[in-house]
């Protein structure tokens, strides 16, 4: 399984703390409750990654390093 428009991806980061996206189009986009449209940096990000892949995620703010540990 692959991480896809609609997936919900729980990423956790190298100091153990989870969070939890669900990728969506820009329209339903909703940052604040978890819903990352495809197209912003973390959804590009994660789109094609599989179960257990380290993902890099650029942000204006920083450069973090999590792991996919579930994809629903």
């Amino acid at each position: 399984s692959k991480v896809q428009l609609g997936s919900t991806v729980t990423l956790k980061s190298d100091d153990g703390k989870s969070k939890k996206f669900q990728v969506v189009g820009t329209v339903e986009a909703d940052p604040l409750n978890g819903k990352i449209s495809d197209e912003s940096p973390i959804g590009k990000a994660l789109l094609g990654k599989k179960l257990g892949e380290e993902v890099e995620i650029k942000t204006p703010a920083e450069t973090a390093s999590y792991k996919i540990t579930d994809i629903s």
